[in-house]
């Protein structure tokens, strides 16, 4: 019986070429340590140096210890608990291109996979190390990679105590500093808001003797004391008075009525509807306006007003329409009696009088346009008395047409008719 011999292949087809490969600790006590490693799969088993060494340690359960599953193990010792890591080599060759290589990290926690390139750092936690092929140099990365020493770890701990302390210090200081700061702030205010006082009380026992009561008020800055008259006579009073007292330029007397008309004349060159300020409460000063005001045109006005009333704290508005100041001036003059004429201006309206009046009624307008200024102001509506006045008229030595009058030694008056001439 013959006997084919076997047939070989026309052709041999080598393994593909396994590269090796270098891996380089750079934690730990083996730090510097490199590795030569074949094309195969690796676990690393990282626990701290002692507990490798302690074998009173037990050994985990084969479901939960990694190097169970795994022939190719490495012991790396750790100077802290960390990870472990599963390196895949086997399913790369030397002719990939891509360099990166597959691990897969276990903790506590649980797994997961990455990838990591080749030759450089791979820092994982507080692992760090490297992977090349055998046959490539280590990139400058990692030949000039330090790991830090224990003493300079010691050291640098050290230092941190230190500029901690030194923080906590210079905090201590500035917070120290900052309060002394506001305490002297405060004393300052407080000091100055109690000199202040003290001086309005000084000023007004010093004032009480005015011939009507004056208003003793500190500026909104705190800056200037101002004493307010609403008559001249008590200005003028408080203006001797506090010359004699020999008082500071801090304190300003100030007649109501004048700054009143200022201030209304200025606010009314600047477009404002205002008709007239009241100071029945000086530093909440009361405007009289002609018309509604928006929102924005009252907050532009109460503006303009704390600039030119420095004592004011706040300022009310109130609308007085033109036809209803028209309407209180026509009763003012039809409950006297006292017939008018009515006129438009260019402003409001004006009433004109023309009449004979008795010295009593004259009084009682006067009285009545006096008190209407003085509440509205003039601007809107004005008077106007033209009266027909005979100024011989009442005089008890004149008995006659044909009579005369003794003006005085050397003044005699002879009254002449037009049938005269």
């Amino acid at each position: 019986m013959n006997t084919m011999p076997e047939e070989m292949p026309d052709t041999f087809m080598p393994d593909k070429i396994q590269p090796n490969y270098s891996l380089k600790i750079l934690f730990g006590p083996m730090y510097g340590c490199e590795l030569h490693l074949t094309a195969d799969d690796y676990f690393l088993l990282i626990n701290p140096a002692l507990s490798l060494q302690d074998k009173t340690i037990p050994l985990e359960s084969s479901h939960h210890h990694a190097a169970h599953y795994s022939i190719n193990t490495l012991y790396i010792p750790s100077d802290s608990a960390s990870p472990n890591i599963t390196l895949y080599l086997s399913g790369t060759s030397d002719s990939d291109e891509s360099r990166r290589f597959h691990i897969e990290v276990s903790d506590a926690s649980g797994s997961y996979d990455s990838m990591i390139a080749e030759n450089q750092v791979v820092t994982i936690g507080p692992i760090r190390f490297a992977l090349k092929r055998s046959d490539e140099i280590w990139s400058d990365e990692i030949k000039n990679f330090n790991q830090p020493t224990a003493s300079n770890i010691v050291l640098n701990e050290r230092k941190s105590a230190v500029l901690l302390k030194k923080r906590k210090i210079r905090t201590i200081i500035s917070a120290i500093f900052l309060m002394a700061t506001l305490l002297a702030s405060a004393s300052l205010i407080w000091f100055s808001k109690f000199e202040s006082q003290q001086r309005v009380l000084t000023l007004s026992e010093s004032l009480a003797g005015a011939p009507s009561p004056l208003y003793i008020v500190k500026a909104r800055d705190k800056q200037d004391i101002y004493v307010l008259a609403h008559n001249f006579q008590e200005m003028e009073w408080a203006k001797e008075a506090l010359f004699k007292l020999k008082t500071k330029p801090d304190v300003i007397p100030v007649w109501l009525k004048e700054q009143r008309l200022t201030v209304v004349a200025r606010l009314q060159h600047s477009g404002h509807p205002v008709i007239q300020i009241d100071y029945s409460k000086p530093q909440n000063p009361l405007l009289s306006v002609y018309r509604q005001l928006s929102k924005l045109e009252e907050a532009s006005l109460k503006n303009a007003v704390l600039q030119y009333i420095p004592f004011a704290l706040d300022v009310g508005v109130k609308t007085r329409t033109k036809k209803q100041l028209l309407q209180d001036a026509r009763q003012g003059l039809e409950r006297l009696h006292i017939p008018y004429r009515q006129t438009t201006t260019a402003t409001g309206y004006g009433l004109i009088v023309r009449d004979a009046l008795s010295d009593s009624t004259l009084s009682s307008l006067k009285h009545l346009i006096n008190e209407f200024n003085h509440k509205w102001g003039n601007s809107i509506i004005s008077f106007s008395i033209n009266l027909d006045e005979n100024w011989l008229k009442d005089k008890s030595y004149l008995d006659s047409s044909n009579g005369y009058l003794f003006m005085n030694p050397r003044h005699w008056y002879f009254p002449l008719n037009h049938g005269n001439f």
